[in-house]
């Protein structure tokens, strides 16, 4: 028999185990919306912090790439000696075998979406100066202080450009108007007494030199024995000209021996006819001086018909504001007796004669003395540049291989 009060008090502890937690109260609309405001706002500072994340690291990419640009245009500009830009990019316009059969290659500027240093160049040749890349910033005021390659005279009743230019000051002022700039255009063009040549084949008789008997014969010989000959023979023009830049000379009947084929193409669509240095065109014996101090890279003699003959590459440093840039200048068509001596690395002062224009037997074969000069912004591989490329070559060589007239002057 069980105890009543025992048992009362284990319905007691039976009731309140079953007993249930009081539920809670319902939620009312106001805290539903105070608990989605909540959820939003969480999600929106979310959100704007994804999209932080995502501009900070979009922002540090472009900014990489910026920096790696710039780094490349500033090692391009100041690279020199076997590696720069050749080793680390590979070049716009590689060196290859002998006079000018090169490879066209692209290397990490297209990868970048670049041209060299950023530059554009003409689509059509024959431009007037200032028209080309500047890929060497070489200023007016640094122009002035440059040597003549050739000392062209004077016409008659005209005054020296340095003279005129010192009394006005246009060309050493640091920021030209516009007034000097045509001051000195026009100081050159009416200053010095030579002729321009057009080799495009549109002017009779400027691809061909007049002798003494009234005989016009090539510019360029077809044989040594030839050669011979016509170094012999006195010629009557004793004045000077000068062959352009960029002048596509196909109609000009210039090139027209294998040597300016792609090696082993008979597809004259591979003619390289496109001229990418300055010709200036003296009597024979004619001194070449250097534009600027420097030192000897390369001197030799480039024997095949059609090609330099004796040549003397010169590496030049440039100086603008205290900032130094590499540029190899290339003086082709010379006399052996100018050549004979000189020795890579030996010191070249600015105004030195460094050769004189040789004749047919020593100049490749050309029939008109000329002194061929051309810069490059990379070194090359030896007493050779390519002094004219193929229409598919050009856009990589006119930035390779800049405007002649940022030094000489607008000679035309």
């Amino acid at each position: 028999m069980s105890n009543p009060a025992s048992s009362g008090q284990g319905r007691r502890k039976r009731g309140q185990r079953q007993r249930k937690s009081p539920a809670p109260p319902p939620a009312t609309s106001e805290s539903v919306r105070a608990e989605a405001a909540i959820r939003e706002q969480i999600y929106r500072m979310e959100l704007a912090n994804w999209k932080i994340y995502v501009f900070n690291k979009v922002a540090l990419g472009i900014a990489i790439v910026c920096m790696a640009k710039n780094v490349l245009v500033m090692v391009d500009k100041r690279r020199g000696g076997g590696g720069g830009m050749s080793g680390l990019l590979g070049e716009a316009f590689q060196h290859g075998d002998a006079l000018g059969r090169k490879k066209h290659g692209n290397g990490l500027w297209s990868f970048l979406g670049m041209q060299r240093g950023e530059y554009s160049v003409p689509k059509r040749g024959l431009q007037p100066f200032g028209a080309y890349p500047n890929v060497l910033n070489i200023t007016s005021e640094m122009r002035s202080q440059f040597h003549p390659i050739i000392k062209i005279p004077l016409r008659k009743g005209k005054r020296d450009v340095r003279a005129a230019a010192e009394e006005g000051a246009c060309l050493e002022s640091e920021s030209k108007s516009a007034s000097c700039d045509a001051a000195e255009r026009k100081l050159l063009n009416e200053t010095y007494d030579y002729v321009i040549k057009d080799y495009t084949g549109q002017t009779k008789g400027d691809n061909k030199v007049l002798l003494e008997d009234g005989k016009r014969v090539p510019q360029l010989v077809s044989s040594r024995e030839e050669a011979l000959k016509f170094a012999k023979l006195p010629k009557k023009s004793k004045g000077f000209d000068v062959g352009r830049y960029d002048e596509d000379r196909r109609g000009g009947s210039l090139y027209t021996s294998s040597l300016f084929l792609k090696e082993g193409s008979v597809d004259e669509r591979t003619r390289r006819t496109i001229h990418i240095g300055l010709d200036i065109g003296a009597p024979v014996g004619t001194a070449v001086h250097a534009f600027e101090d420097g030192i000897v890279h390369s001197a030799g003699y480039n024997p095949d018909l059609g090609d330099y003959g004796h040549v003397i590459v010169i590496e030049h440093r440039l100086k603008n504001r205290g900032e130094e840039t590499k540029v190899y200048a290339l003086y082709g068509h010379l006399a052996a007796r100018g050549i004979k001596g000189k020795q890579t690395g030996q010191q070249i002062r600015k105004g030195q004669v460094v050769g004189y224009l040789g004749n047919t037997v020593e100049n490749g074969g050309w029939t008109g003395a000329h002194v061929h000069f051309q810069l490059a912004v990379s070194p090359p591989p030896t007493h050779d540049m390519p002094g004219v490329v193929t229409s598919d070559q050009r856009a990589a060589a006119l930035l390779e291989y800049p405007d002649p007239r940022y030094v000489v002057g607008e000679l035309w």
